[in-house]
């Protein structure tokens, strides 16, 4: 794992702990759906992790995703570029 992937991965699990402090790693490919996670967590998500990375995302190319770790393949592809 790279080191964006984990400062991707850490952030996301910080969000989801938030709600369940005993998730965990193996959560992250999880479905949304089933995260108890609500479209302003998302928001929220989406925010963090654009000011971990120092990077510009589209919140409506992320609204959809239907499992976490697309989050994390999007924000990676985003790092990439920069």
């Amino acid at each position: 794992m790279s080191d964006i992937e984990r400062r991707i991965a850490d952030t996301m699990l910080a969000k989801l702990r938030e709600r369940d402090p005993s998730l965990g790693p193996g959560d992250l490919a999880r479905p949304v759906a089933d995260l108890d996670l609500d479209s302003l967590d998302l928001v929220e998500l989406h925010q963090q992790l654009e000011a971990e990375l120092q990077v510009k995302g589209d919140l409506k190319e992320t609204a959809g995703f239907a499992f976490l770790d697309d989050f994390g393949t999007y924000f990676v592809k985003l790092a990439s570029r920069g």
